[in-house]
């Protein structure tokens, strides 16, 4: 699909094609526009014309009227926050469970794009003082919130070279100050724009990306980049260390970065990462390897960056085909940040299935021990969610120490430890009580993975997915993968532990077991309809039928009946449940 063409290009397009036309194809081409003109339009048409033969010729700019046109959208825009309340009363139930946070405000998608679009002509036209003021007024547009959290954000500007944006705004600052203030003002315009940039690409803005954003070089580089290093030596935020070991690269090369490792990486470990990757893009794996077992030795045990130093280590380890280091980077990962891809990691790592188990029951170890050290992470960090949270100690949540329980084979604790949960917790439709239930209803089946009724099947990865969201995983690319990868382990763990009886449960136990979940579900169930819970109806009704699938794969045909026959007698007044109960019935 062609994406929409830049008005920069547009115009360019335009001016060519005029330019190759005689007088009469101009009139021609007049003549066409005027035959696709509405009727309702065709005075203004036509007093367009005659204006234009009859006034003074002055030559007009893309940018011309700029600011007054980003102040009038802004006027539109706050009117429409103002009167929010209205559209909610009318449309807003049918946004309360989507994850779009434009809600009311999509109209204004174009129109800001095409204001930001103009903003570029004018910095491509060296009007850089003009170019700051508009950037400025539309990343603060850009910042306003109604009182239900919708809001236009950057990232909603699918039609926008975003990264490009912030690059020739922090380009127009840099022009515009001069040199004695550039660095103070850069830093404090990068920081602010640097959760924004963060969401979009993973990283903080960088010098380079308007550096490169004109053809020409920057006025005063030597003397900015000198004020610029000392001024960043200066601070105590992780921003800081990112953007030093970026100027000292640029202005030192290797050395000077391997120079800055061995006297501040201890001190500010973000220069570690930088460290890595130079070695790695020359291959240096070897060196990769064992800079960050130093590293690791130099730093406390719960900062989560030590989770990305390993990670470098198990890179390295990986080209080098060392499979007991890229085991214990893993362990060092998962132990700095546990969270569920790395305690998959893990899994993973260890070479043989026998041995996986007791990897688990090692995590749940270490995640039950005390975490008390308070968080370093410097005053002045903004909350960047992927850069500030390394600074920080990490902490696993019940989900992660049920999966961890679960892989291990210890049913026991993983039941015990959510037995007498709440059904349903504030906020969250699924929590580590869900997780071990649905593990339970598969195990209690006596089928493997791929061979689930479907509501069954569909209960366990439902219960999976959701999981990953409640964890703070939200992009949908990544929560699909994770929840698809999550689901093949299990899928071999369980054909592993049926074929060598490390899964098998005692008649007692499968019954005990088996009185707990249809409890817990038949809780779950009620508590999910009768609180009028519409948005995960579907769940309580697919778990209805779950808990059937499974009576009668256990041969329980008549209970599996009247199990269906009770909920739907019990609820037969919510017709939104009924329909959903019917559906879960047919699913196939």
């Amino acid at each position: 699909m062609v994406g929409n063409m830049p008005l920069k290009t547009f115009l360019e397009s335009v001016e060519r094609q005029l330019a190759a036309c005689s007088a009469e194809e101009l009139r021609d081409i007049l003549r066409k526009v005027a035959r696709q003109v509405p009727p309702a339009e065709r005075r203004a048409f036509l007093k367009q014309l005659r204006d234009s033969r009859t006034a003074t010729v002055v030559p007009q700019t893309a940018w011309e009227g700029l600011l007054d046109a980003i102040d009038d959208l802004e006027a539109r825009l706050e009117k429409a926050m103002k009167s929010v309340d209205e559209w909610m009363d009318r449309f807003g139930w049918q946004y309360e469970y989507e994850e779009d946070d434009v809600g009311p405000y999509r109209e204004f998608i174009e129109p800001l794009t095409s204001l930001f679009e103009r903003t570029a002509l004018a910095f491509d036209h060296g009007e850089f003082a003009l170019a700051r003021q508009a950037y400025r007024r539309l990343f603060r547009l850009l910042d306003q919130v109604d009182d239900y959290g919708y809001r236009i954000s950057l990232y909603d500007l699918t039609d926008l070279d975003q990264k490009d944006a912030i690059a020739r705004y922090l380009r127009a600052v840099y022009q515009t100050e001069p040199l004695d203030r550039r660095h103070r003002v850069l830093y404090e315009e990068m920081r602010r724009l640097a959760f924004s940039y963060q969401q979009l690409y993973g990283d903080a803005p960088r010098l380079k990306d308007f550096i490169q954003t004109a053809p020409d070089p920057l006025p005063e580089q030597d003397a900015f980049l000198r004020k610029w290093s000392a001024f960043l030596r200066r601070q105590n935020d992780s921003l800081a260390d990112i953007w030093l070991c970026e100027v000292v690269r640029l202005v030192e090369g290797k050395a000077g970065l391997e120079r800055l490792v061995r006297s501040k990486g201890h001190q500010r470990p973000y220069i570690y990462l930088d460290w890595f990757t130079a070695l790695e893009e020359e291959g240096q794996y070897a060196q990769v390897l064992t800079e960050a077992r130093l590293a690791l030795q130099s730093l406390p045990d719960d900062l989560p960056i030590r989770a990305v130093i390993a990670d470098h280590l198990c890179a390295a380890a990986s080209v080098l085909g060392d499979r007991e280091s890229l085991l214990e980077g893993r362990w060092q990962a998962f132990v700095a940040m546990p969270e569920l891809s790395r305690l998959l990691d893990l899994w993973e790592a260890v070479p043989s299935m026998e041995q996986r188990p007791l990897w688990m029951q090692r995590a749940v170890q270490n995640m039950q021990e005390p975490r008390s050290r308070k968080a370093t992470l410097p005053p002045g960090d903004p909350p960047l969610p992927t850069l500030v949270y390394l600074k920080q100690p990490s902490f696993s949540s019940d989900a992660l120490l049920a999966h961890a329980r679960l892989l291990a084979g210890d049913l026991a604790a993983a039941h015990q430890a959510v037995a007498r949960k709440p059904v349903l917790e504030e906020g969250n439709a699924v929590n580590a009580q869900t997780l071990v239930l649905a593990w339970l209803l598969v195990l209690l089946s006596g089928r493997e993975r791929k061979d689930l009724p479907p509501n069954l099947e569909h209960f366990w990865r439902r219960t999976l997915q959701e999981i990953i969201v409640d964890d703070g995983m939200y992009d949908q690319h990544i929560q699909h993968e994770l929840t698809q990868r999550t689901d093949h382990i299990y899928a071999d763990y369980l054909a592993w532990g049926r074929a060598s009886g490390f899964l098998h449960l005692e008649a007692a136990d499968a019954e005990k077991y088996l009185a707990w979940c249809l409890d817990t579900a038949r809780k779950r169930i009620e508590a999910i309809v009768s609180n009028q819970y519409r948005d995960i109806y579907d769940e309580a009704a697919n778990l209805t039928v779950a808990c059937a699938e499974l009576l009668r794969l256990r041969g329980d045909d008549r209970a599996a009946d009247e199990l269906v026959a009770h909920i739907c007698e019990q609820f037969h007044r919510y017709r939104a449940f009924q329909r959903e109960l019917r559906s879960a019935l047919a699913r196939k």
